[in-house]
């Protein structure tokens, strides 16, 4: 099989200073989840559970019946504030309210 020529956009961001920028910003915004949805750690808070391992089992569930759905944010994690995709789990469309 033969290689493909093709390179990953990644590495082909020091060729072109548009798609640098471009590339920069997209890696450093953090994105603010919208009213509702939490991650697994808060949920257990909000539910009072000790541990956020409970509140995954819990989560699992109401992602199998539609009462919650899954959503990846850019966050800014920790004291350190270093940028991670975050799951996190609200509720769906039609469930949300009207800002």
């Amino acid at each position: 099989m033969a290689k493909s020529k093709r390179k990953m956009l990644y590495t082909r961001v020091g060729n072109d200073p548009v798609l640098l920028a471009v590339m920069a910003e997209i890696n450093r915004s953090a994105v603010k989840p919208p009213k509702g949805f939490l991650t697994r750690d808060q949920w257990a808070k909000k539910w009072k559970l000790k541990a956020g391992h409970t509140a995954s089992i819990y989560i699992k569930k109401a992602l199998s019946i539609g009462a919650l759905v899954k959503a990846r944010y850019r966050v800014l994690i920790g004291e350190t504030g270093r940028l991670r995709a975050v799951d996190h789990y609200g509720p769906p469309a039609s469930k949300r309210k009207a800002p």
